[in-house]
């Protein structure tokens, strides 16, 4: 069956998108030596579950996308969103059985989702 394998966002700033997302997450972040600005990000080493990304210029306001994003403590993820040019769209929200849930916007207002997986949460 197919799977996401590689997830690109959009940015007007490709500086402060770099930094937002390096301070936040702490991922990796590589121009590409092509034709075009584009920029690679690494969220994790290979042998670990997960993609890898990119960044390139917006074209469009109708550029999006909506991803989620894998945390182990989603209350330390919206704050580090909050301090680093991000703004929280819906704050924690509980999926009993699941775990935790919050929307945010990035430093370019890209959106997307923080999910921290727990079996327990009520």
């Amino acid at each position: 069956m197919p799977r996401v394998i590689h997830f690109e966002i959009v940015t007007d700033d490709p500086e402060r998108t770099q930094q937002f997302y390096e301070a936040v997450f702490d991922w990796k972040v590589e121009k590409w030596n092509g034709p075009m600005d584009y920029w690679f990000l690494m969220t994790g080493e290979s042998d670990e579950p997960g993609i890898d990304g990119a960044f390139g210029l917006r074209q469009s306001q109708d550029d999006h996308v909506i991803n989620t994003i894998d945390v182990d403590d989603i209350d330390k993820y919206v704050d580090l969103i909050k301090e680093n040019g991000g703004e929280i769209i819906r704050p924690r929200s509980t999926i009993p059985g699941v775990g935790y849930l919050a929307y945010f916007k990035d430093s370019e207002g890209n959106l997307w989702g923080l999910m921290q997986d727990d079996s327990s949460a009520k």
